[in-house]
């Protein structure tokens, strides 16, 4: 962006390219939010069975003790955590267990400060009432630290790279808060609406002062 903030995709393409030469050692476990669409959009695999995730169950907190059991069923992988803030602050408190067995998890938290899919949804779907989406976090980097992990933020493109290396050859378990600004995942298609219907890429924005109107019953 312009002003040197970082989107969430720009940090899951370093993640995707700083792990390219270790790709067939690597599998990826995701929350529930936008990062998980993001991260099937822009990681790739060489590798069947190499990404964990909740699919769309939506199952927010799954990210981070899919991890751990990746990583205990499969010692010789790199596991990469991409998480988001809201989804990774329901589980949170299995960093214990990484602590405890010493899990060189990666550990990317994409930081929005807000359940951003839900608030999308909120200003598409229910007239911009917007509720119980604003996140109060903690601050990650003193979190990880205390569990003993090597533990960094990054908030400005220009630092990106540099972050992404140190955090891909971080031999230990590893937690990265990555300050990105709030976004939309596209494409997207509403419910009861068909495929021609769709919001492609360009097509809207969450910074638009007024987005679409939506016709029809509410998802429930």
């Amino acid at each position: 962006m312009p002003d040197g903030r970082i989107k969430t995709q720009q940090v899951i393409e370093a993640l995707n390219l700083g792990f390219k030469p270790q790709r067939e050692r690597l599998v990826v476990s995701t929350g529930v939010g936008n990062h998980q669409m993001m991260s099937c959009q822009f990681l790739r695999w060489s590798e069947p069975r190499s990404i964990v995730s909740s699919g769309s169950l939506g199952t927010m907190g799954f990210g981070l003790p899919a991890a751990i059991g990746a990583q205990v069923a499969q010692p010789d992988r790199i596991v990469l955590l991409v998480d988001g803030d809201s989804s990774f602050n329901m589980t949170l408190h299995d960093l214990g267990t990484v602590k405890e067995h010493q899990l060189p998890i990666k550990m990317a938290i994409m930081n929005d400060g807000a359940q951003q899919m839900v608030k999308v949804w909120q200003k598409l779907f229910f007239d911009g009432r917007l509720v119980a989406t604003d996140n109060v976090n903690p601050d990650y980097v003193a979190l990880g630290e205390a569990y003993g992990f090597e533990s960094f933020s990054v908030d400005n493109v220009d630092d990106l790279p540099a972050a992404v290396e140190r955090f891909v050859n971080a031999t230990g378990p590893v937690l990265c808060d990555f300050r990105v600004v709030p976004d939309i995942c596209l494409p997207m298609v509403a419910p009861g609406k068909g495929l021609q219907e769709m919001f492609l890429p360009g097509s809207i924005s969450f910074d638009d002062e007024q987005m679409p109107e939506m016709t029809g019953d509410a998802p429930s």
